[in-house]
């Protein structure tokens, strides 16, 4: 079986990679500008889009090198030659975080199981797993940026200011739930006298707020590869920021 593009329909393409035939070309397109092929080396086994196609296939749908070699037609090594050359090009695609300081932008943490042992640690949902913070825009649910990946029993304030304080600029209207207490930078819902959360129409209001980056983590985790992650070291990040990349490429191309 040889998976090829320039053959795949608009409905097959669609359900293997969740991008429509105008957001893959786009998508070609950039990372061509970012890591264009050189002409020098050992020539590629795949075409410069087909190597796109197959990247945004294994995070789509998690397949193994094996699976991924038998589709395309090449083998598992040169698989993993195509996802190692342009795992990092697709991460650098998520971009710097915008500048306009009147938007509000929320910030939460997921779980992402990962079996590489040395980076992960026992939480409360999974065996072995990291914490990564997202941080997403309100109006629109656009990935603003994302945080590199801690030990899961992390909290999340601590990944927070470990992580996305030292590299996220200074923003106004930053919001997050309550496990950020304590967060100078975050507005979190306020507190009575007593330590309990004051439930009137402002946390209401905060709630609706809230929900806007789980909705954002669970469009995320459409990609299968955040379900179950097989990469190693910064391959994580570059998986994680490679994902928000392909979530946001479709909020700009309908």
């Amino acid at each position: 079986m040889r998976l090829r593009l320039a053959r795949c329909t608009s409905a097959d393409l669609h359900a293997w990679t969740g991008l429509t035939g105008p957001q893959m070309q786009h998508l070609v397109g950039q990372l061509w500008d970012i890591a264009p092929d050189t002409g020098r080396g050992r020539p590629w086994a795949l075409p410069f889009a087909d190597r796109v196609l197959l990247v945004v296939l294994s995070y789509r749908t998690n397949l193994t090198m094996q699976q991924l070699g038998f589709l395309f037609g090449i083998s598992h090594a040169a698989a993993h030659r195509v996802i190692t050359r342009l795992a990092e090009p697709l991460a650098q695609l998520l971009g710097p975080p915008p500048t306009d300081r009147r938007e509000l932008w929320v910030v939460d943490g997921t779980l992402i199981p990962v079996h590489d042992q040395r980076r992960t640690a026992k939480s409360k949902n999974y065996r072995r797993s990291v914490n990564v913070q997202v941080v997403c825009r309100a109006r629109d649910r656009r990935v603003v940026a994302v945080g590199d990946a801690w030990p899961g029993n992390r909290n999340d304030i601590v990944v927070f200011r470990e992580t996305l304080a030292k590299t996220l600029p200074d923003h106004p209207r930053l919001s997050g739930d309550g496990g950020y207490r304590g967060c100078d930078r975050i507005r979190t819902p306020r507190r009575g006298p007593d330590g309990r959360i004051i439930k009137d129409r402002i946390y209401h209001r905060f709630r609706k707020r809230r929900a806007v980056a789980e909705h954002t983590i669970a469009r995320l985790k459409d990609h299968q590869i955040l379900r179950q992650c097989r990469r190693r070291r910064d391959a994580i990040n570059h998986a994680v920021a490679g994902v928000a990349a392909l979530h946001n490429l479709k909020l700009d191309i309908r």
